[in-house]
């Protein structure tokens, strides 16, 4: 994301910020949707294009540019909505109670994380679905502690927003080789943590597959896991159309040890992708990633 890209995104969120604190529901919603969407919807911005490949990768390759834009479109105004629920209620647990709900899966892994009991850690996986920025609050109300590993280097407004959530009681760290090492004792010690899997990196050896393509993804994750014995799930995020956040949990994946190293990460990786895959492709207009997971596919994706 260039400086001018990041500036705009911060500049619509502290925008969505300051109107979410007095606006109701019924008129937020809309007006954050709007703001998120003028702030970003530039046809030649970086992340703007970043949005259209990645939304033409999670719908199968087969949108019109006319359905193309109409995604994207969706995407911003999600952004915005769900930003401006995260805003509005971070002060008002008995509304974020009323807008995230638990699967009974996730209630169920939830509680063997905090009893206690367990003699493994816990490896929480996600994509950055709409949503999980308000189920994150939920979850510290509900006193789920947990290590997340944000993006490294933040910028301003990811630094500000990092403070937001540790400040009511999440724990979020910029992953670099202290958070790692981090994160590392904490599962050894049956502890919990949670990342991100679908946000590209920019220099890699391993490239595994997602939706079917060739990706800079992070498997860095895959090494903790094994090296740790912990536990591993895939976490997803879908949000209703009353604004209702369903948090759900795949089923235990299995990792598996290889000969080769380089097998062995991008094997797993994949694994955890593919459930990943499903989870998005539930509603791809709420998958919040705007950097290009497959920059090279700039070409085949339609001129808007």
């Amino acid at each position: 994301m260039t400086y001018d890209d990041s500036a705009s995104q911060t500049l619509g969120t502290a925008a969505i910020l300051a109107l979410s604190q007095g606006l109701p529901n019924f008129i937020g919603h809309p007006v954050a949707a709007a703001i998120s969407y003028l702030a970003g919807n530039r046809v030649f911005s970086p992340t703007f294009r970043a949005i259209s490949i990645n939304q033409w990768m999670a719908h199968g390759c087969t949108l019109t540019a006319r359905q193309l834009r109409q995604a994207i479109r969706k995407v911003y105004q999600n952004q915005g909505r769900a930003l401006y629920d995260f805003y509005h209620n971070l002060d008002r647990p008995e509304e974020i109670r009323k807008f995230v709900k638990l699967t009974p899966r996730f209630e169920k892994m939830m509680n063997e994380c905090m009893s206690g009991e367990l003699d493994q850690g816990t490896l929480m996986l996600m994509p950055h679905l709409s949503g999980f920025n308000l189920s994150g609050l939920y979850l510290a109300q509900l006193g789920f502690k947990f290590l997340t590993l944000a993006i490294p280097h933040p910028n301003k407004g990811y630094a500000w927003q990092n403070k937001l959530r540790n400040d009511r009681g999440m724990e979020v760290v910029p992953l670099n080789m202290e958070a790692m090492q981090h994160a590392r004792q904490r599962l050894q010690s049956g502890g919990t943590v949670l990342t991100g899997i679908d946000r590209p990196i920019n220099e890699s050896d391993h490239e595994p597959r997602f939706f079917g393509r060739k990706t800079a993804l992070p498997v860095a994750y895959v090494k903790l896991a094994l090296k740790t014995n912990a536990r591993v799930f895939v976490i997803g995020f879908q949000t209703q159309k009353d604004s209702t956040t369903i948090v759900d949990v795949s089923p235990q994946v299995e990792f598996e040890h290889r000969d080769d190293p380089h097998e062995e990460l991008v094997f797993n990786a994949e694994k955890v992708l593919k459930i990943a895959e499903q989870f998005i492709r539930l509603d791809p207009s709420q998958w919040m990633m705007f950097l290009p997971v497959w920059p090279d596919l700039k070409n085949e994706v339609p001129t808007i």
